[in-house]
């Protein structure tokens, strides 16, 4: 019986012992500058995975003067806003319904230095808030902008039909300093249309 608890005291003893003498220490990530910690090299990853565009506003819209899409099309819109003045037309040019913006998102949209991106389509039953930007693409003057419109959206399905509308900023330094760029908005895998805007 001695021996038995003279083991369990040695165990005992040995295992506090292993805890004052061993150290945590961060794993090293070996880089071509040198060594650094795990926690930075997080947060350089995560700061290249942040995406280019920043939300500004969505919800439901009901555009003016679209007589030429009936309840039966999904027509998508876009349009590439550079000034105070082309956001005010815009603004003009909707009548919003149920809109998603804070004062917070909507004071990113700073001229002249954003270009911000506007899309939506016509027309879908009001339902959650389906449309959303999830990727883009800038290559020089072209830019591709991927869409997604979500088919489940949760909530209640109100019994008539408004235009899903997303907007987005994007900083003006991303793109050619002169001359025109060509938008390209794809939605389903598909391009639904272009927008060229010189960006002045």
């Amino acid at each position: 019986m001695p021996k038995f608890y003279l083991v369990i005291l040695t165990a005992i003893v040995a295992t506090f012992l292993m805890a004052a003498c061993g150290g945590s220490a961060s794993p090293k990530v070996e880089t071509k500058g040198g060594s650094s910690t795990a926690g930075q090299a997080d947060a350089t990853q995560e700061a290249q995975e942040l995406p280019l565009w920043r939300y500004v506003n969505s919800g439901w819209v009901s555009p003016l003067n679209e007589q030429s899409a009936n309840a039966f099309s999904r027509e998508l819109r876009a349009a590439v806003i550079t000034t105070a003045r082309e956001m005010d037309d815009f603004n003009r040019s909707v009548i919003s319904k149920r809109i998603s913006g804070t004062g917070v998102t909507l004071g990113r949209a700073e001229f002249p230095g954003s270009v911000v991106l506007v899309a939506y389509l016509l027309w879908v039953p009001v339902q959650g808030d389906p449309l959303s930007v999830v990727g883009m693409e800038i290559d020089g003057d072209q830019v591709m902008v991927d869409l997604e419109l979500d088919e489940d959206s949760q909530g209640r399905e109100y019994p008539y039909l408004f235009a899903p509308m997303t907007m987005v900023t994007v900083d003006r330094d991303r793109f050619p300093a002169e001359g025109p760029a060509s938008f390209s908005f794809r939605l389903s895998e598909e391009i639904q249309l272009t927008v060229t805007d010189d960006l002045r």
